[in-house]
């Protein structure tokens, strides 16, 4: 089982799936106003961006766009709900919208498309309802998939937690369409990806570490050309691409608790001194070289 690299290319697939280009409809938090404000609208093929200005405007409430969100709106409402009306402007031009409370300065908020990917790949797993009070790296963390539930308890999460509502407006059927289009064997691969991860999550500790262990092990049955393939693939991908895996890998890191960021890096810097020194001339060599490269880029700009 490739879990080790199935569990990191699934999330990246997932969130490949549209760009960073994005709309958005910002408004202070300050004039938040409860979500018992009501709203009217009455659009007779008006752009739907211009459905959300309206909507945002009115409710006070900030709603974002994936890039994608596109079309023309016609529907009518008067002295609804915000959520009523989201979701005639969305049956009209085929979107979906979610409400979602999160941190105020969570990076997500200034980047709807990324935001959308990643509830799209929490949508597509299913996971039992728990809640994972404690554990030795502190990662911890509520899952519900009553809807009764989550309302019981939400006020009183977010409150604590400091968060706040947004609306995430997407085109979901649009990227699944998209999806399908894809290649078929990308698109076995990416559901045997899911499979792995859905399967990977639902394991106990003992199970998890078993499974890991078997994935290097099928590593070393297949020799350094598979990994060497994997990296040639990425390295080919788009820049914009790379720099959203760094930002990941980075994200990564900095989320660890301190003692696992320190066994990380003294686990990199054991894995130096198994180096050989035929093998680190290599490498220093291959450093001036790229050093000498981003000299002449930066010179060049």
């Amino acid at each position: 089982m490739k879990i080790r690299v199935f569990v990191v290319i699934s999330v990246v697939l997932a969130l490949v799936v549209a760009g960073y280009a994005h709309a958005q409809v910002k408004v202070d938090p300050a004039t938040v106003k409860p979500d018992a404000s009501k709203v009217s609208l009455t659009a007779n093929a008006m752009p739907a961006a211009d459905a959300f200005v309206s909507l945002a405007s009115q409710s006070g409430m900030k709603i974002l766009l994936e890039s994608n969100v596109k079309g023309k709106v016609t529907a009518s409402v008067k002295d609804v709900p915000l959520d009523t009306a989201l979701s005639a402007v969305c049956k009209s031009t085929n979107l979906v919208w979610r409400k979602v409370y999160i941190d105020p300065k969570s990076e997500l908020i200034d980047k709807p498309d990324r935001f959308a990917a990643t509830l799209r790949l929490m949508a597509g797993l299913s996971f039992p309802d728990l809640v994972v009070a404690g554990s030795s790296n502190n990662k911890i963390g509520v899952i519900c998939q009553q809807k009764q539930g989550v309302e019981d308890a939400q006020d009183k999460i977010v409150k604590d937690l400091g968060m706040a509502p947004v609306y995430l407006v997407s085109n979901d059927a649009m990227v699944a369409a998209k999806e399908a289009a894809k290649d078929s064997t990308v698109n076995k691969y990416t559901d045997m990806a899911k499979q792995q991860l859905d399967m990977f999550a639902k394991m106990t500790p003992e199970e998890k570490e078993q499974a890991m262990v078997a994935g290097i092990n099928l590593m070393d049955s297949v020799g350094p050309e598979y990994m060497a393939s994997a990296m040639q693939a990425m390295m080919n991908t788009s820049p914009e691409t790379l720099r959203r895996l760094q930002a990941r890998g980075n994200e990564m890191l900095f989320s660890m608790p301190a003692e696992q960021r320190r066994a990380m890096i003294k686990m990199n810097m054991d894995a130096i001194k198994s180096i050989t020194p035929e093998q680190m001339k290599i490498l220093q060599e291959d450093a001036v070289v790229v050093m000498q490269e981003m000299k002449n880029q930066q010179g060049g700009q």
